[in-house]
């Protein structure tokens, strides 16, 4: 898939333990999570919507890729890179898209970042590929 274009560096992620990717607009919230089982990893996306004045979570969509396909598109998006990152809302945006982003990676590496409308390189290309996954 992505092999082509990745090079391995010491920031490699190995192996991934955990992944959740909380993306909000006006209109939506969606929140994505990783599942490593066997050797596969299962994609949700979840809507969060409020009722009873509580907020729930509306399993969406569901797939499959291999492990191995994963973590190449973790390493292609330069996942490992995004930890610490914190991308603060530009001014004169009315309006905007936020994500929060947390993941264990190679046994207990956490990877945090976040942001408003201010995405760390490879953010939308990671997004993308998790939507079109998910579609497939």
């Amino acid at each position: 898939m992505l092999s082509k274009f990745f090079k391995k560096h010491k920031d490699s992620i190995l192996s991934v333990q955990e992944l959740t990717i909380k993306t909000s607009g006006m209109r939506f919230t969606h929140l994505y999570k990783a599942i490593p089982k066997d050797n596969e990893i299962q994609i949700e996306r979840y809507r969060e919507f409020f009722a009873d004045r509580a907020s729930h979570l509306e399993l969406e969509k569901s797939a499959y890729c291999t492990t191995d396909s994963f973590i190449e598109l973790l390493n292609f998006c330069n996942i490992a890179e995004w930890d610490g990152f914190h991308g603060k809302h530009p001014k004169n945006v009315s309006d905007g898209i936020m994500f929060t982003f947390s993941a264990t990676v190679n046994g207990n590496r956490t990877i945090r970042a976040n942001g408003s409308e201010n995405f760390p390189k490879g953010y939308r290309e990671f997004v993308q590929r998790l939507d079109e996954m998910l579609n497939e």
